[in-house]
């Protein structure tokens, strides 16, 4: 049981399109480590997710109980996250009253359709919470500066869908919610410029399966060096927001200082996203010095111990779990200067900074990084820090935000 004072055991409906073993995707890790965390506390999860190929209709995972959303006709069919959230909201509602949810939450988009239901649950007495890592309109600026460097229809397509998604639903979204958890300073000022009373904001930091990170064995990647080389390293999705773009252009000139350095991508991508980025690694003369290893089935934490240096261009994000993941393998990282980074990091020097969306910024971060006299002691002292943050300790601030609500605590 939770030894959060005053805390019983909760009964919890989490609605998220994927848990981590599925996809690779920080939404989906967030989701699937506090639940399981808080599965460990004592507590019941029952989470809501998309039926993928191979899944069973029931299952269960790490304790959480999953429950299947089936497969329907979309365009976006990795990503259906518009229909997806309608089906799952309605079957949460539907199971309400037998399974006696105490507190629902969504993640992100997942909750679209929670403002056709959050009444209806809130007369049941069911406490609502929104967890938002990212407001639609930080994401759609993200695409913007993206579309500016790499303009493409495709790209030019999703702006205008998620910036109908924002005008049409996400002030209601937001708004419905008793509570909205996030993880970072930077989306709650922008919840706030949507009217969101700070009161009913939360911010958590997600945690670090530090413990996992040592343990993991470093993946033997000499296939993927040239001769004595360093080697780089990108894990994510390959998506517009996570400025894949900038970074292949930096390599462009890496490659003058290091003329064997070789960047692997280890993550899968949504929409052909993956196509112009190989378009773009040609255009620069690139092959032999970035390879695309698309979706890896199972743990990242091998492949993080097998970089020289992490490197996490993002244009807009909250706290990216990879700059944890990094500092729990002892590997070096660099990272653009998101406002929801910038007060995490304490000391600042623990990390390379670089400026967002500027490829001689990241050029220059990445060079301090690889001939980094310091990289030792900076290491540690990154990896000392992260060692405050564990998944146990974010579900139990979870268990608190949802007991506070329940309570009336929050406006």
């Amino acid at each position: 049981m939770d030894e959060s004072p005053g805390i019983g055991r909760l009964n919890i409906a989490f609605v998220v399109t994927d848990l981590a073993d599925q996809r690779i995707g920080g939404i989906s890790k967030v989701a699937t480590e506090v639940a399981a965390n808080l599965v460990a506390q004592g507590h019941r999860v029952v989470a809501y997710v998309l039926r993928r190929e191979g899944m069973a209709e029931w299952a269960t995972y790490r304790g959480i109980e999953v429950r299947t959303i089936a497969p329907f006709a979309s365009l976006n069919p990795d990503y259906p996250v518009q229909g997806f959230s309608g089906r799952a909201w309605r079957q949460v509602l539907a199971d309400a009253d037998r399974e006696r949810w105490d507190v629902v939450q969504g993640f992100n988009l997942n909750d679209l359709a929670l403002p056709k239901v959050a009444g209806a649950l809130k007369a049941k007495g069911v406490a609502v919470i929104h967890g938002s890592f990212e407001t639609l309109g930080m994401d759609v600026g993200a695409k913007w500066r993206e579309f500016r460097s790499l303009p493409s229809l495709q790209l030019l397509a999703q702006i205008l869908y998620e910036g109908w998604l924002k005008i049409a639903y996400e002030k209601r979204m937001v708004g419905c919610a008793d509570a909205i958890i996030t993880e970072d300073a930077n989306t709650r000022a922008a919840l706030a410029t949507m009217g969101v009373p700070a009161p009913r904001m939360h911010l958590v930091p997600s945690g670090i399966d530090v413990a996992e990170v040592e343990a993991a064995q470093r993946a033997d990647l000499v296939h993927l060096r040239r001769g004595s080389g360093p080697l780089i390293g990108y894990l994510g999705r390959v998506d517009p927001r996570k400025g894949v773009q900038y970074l292949i252009s930096a390599m462009a000139e890496v490659v003058k200082r290091h003329p064997d350095v070789v960047l692997f991508l280890a993550g899968g991508s949504r929409q052909g996203y993956e196509r112009s980025i190989r378009s773009h690694i040609a255009q620069l003369g690139l092959e032999e010095h970035v390879h695309l290893l698309g979706r890896i089935p199972g743990s990242l934490y091998p492949y993080y111990k097998g970089a020289d240096l992490v490197v996490i261009p993002s244009l807009s994000e909250g706290i990216p779990i990879t700059l944890g993941e990094a500092m729990a393998a002892q590997v070096p990282a660099v990272i653009t200067r998101l406002p929801g980074v910038i007060p995490f990091v304490e000391p600042s020097d623990l990390v390379h900074w670089c400026d967002i969306a500027d490829v001689p910024s990241l050029t220059q971060a990445i060079l301090a990084g690889l001939d980094d006299s310091q990289r030792n002691e900076r290491v540690e002292a990154a990896y000392n820090f992260i060692l405050g943050y564990t998944w146990d300790a974010v579900a139990r601030r979870y268990a608190r935000v949802f007991e506070s609500v329940r309570q009336g605590q929050t406006p």
